[in-house]
């Protein structure tokens, strides 16, 4: 962003999903984002530090309670008018981080997230943009790939599931989906064994005896 450029909801849109896909990637590649509480802390830093730069009426908030409709959305980005009379979220952004495989479960609780943002794109209440940012990963637990069974991904499969649930569901179009897959089967073999074993060191700790 240019200096002296006062922010809208279309640039702070473009940001999210360009520059913000890229850190948030180069973030997970470096064994940042290892939860779903990491990817939220992630988006909420590098929105307040990309709409700081603006010293306007901007503000980046965490489980903002929408009084209407009773929901808490991951993210709001809101506008603050200058008399402080009244906060209008302009931008939603719901957050889910998870490893391979997909199941159902995951799937009801993404079912869950679009249901709320759908709702409130719906509404008449000034919300622009809504955002559904998934984190993935291959499961560190699962044995070293075969030729028989992939621990990639297949982002054009979760994009293609997710996209019939929406249309099942008549869920608002407008949302758009983002994926966060820093490992693809076009990572190298070692670079991703030495990944892998880092992840499983990170993402749950066993512990041992002490005496």
């Amino acid at each position: 962003m240019k200096k002296n450029t006062k922010l809208t909801t279309a640039i702070i849109g473009n940001f999210i999903e360009n520059k913000l896909v890229k850190k948030l990637k180069n973030d997970q590649q470096k064994l940042k984002i290892l939860s779903e509480g990491d990817l939220q802390s992630c988006v909420y830093y590098n929105l307040r530090k990309y709409c700081i730069k603006d010293t306007s009426n901007w503000f980046i908030l965490n489980k903002l309670f929408i009084k209407s409709e009773k929901v808490y959305p991951d993210i709001a980005v809101g506008y603050l008018n200058d008399d402080g009379g009244q906060v209008y979220p302009k931008i939603l952004i719901e957050i889910k981080e998870t490893v391979k495989p997909l199941s159902d479960s995951s799937f009801r609780g993404f079912k869950k997230d679009f249901k709320k943002l759908s709702l409130l794109m719906t509404k008449d209440n000034g919300i622009r943009k809504a955002y559904f940012i998934l984190g993935i990963l291959p499961n560190p637990s699962r044995n070293e790939p075969t030729s028989k069974e992939s621990p990639f991904f297949n982002g054009d499969e979760v994009k293609k599931r997710i996209k019939q649930m929406v249309d099942e569901n008549k869920f608002s179009k407008k949302i758009k989906l983002i994926i966060i897959n820093s490992q693809t089967n076009k990572t190298p073999y070692q670079d991703y064994t030495k990944f892998k074993k880092k992840h499983r060191l990170l993402r749950k700790y066993i512990g041992k005896d002490v005496d």
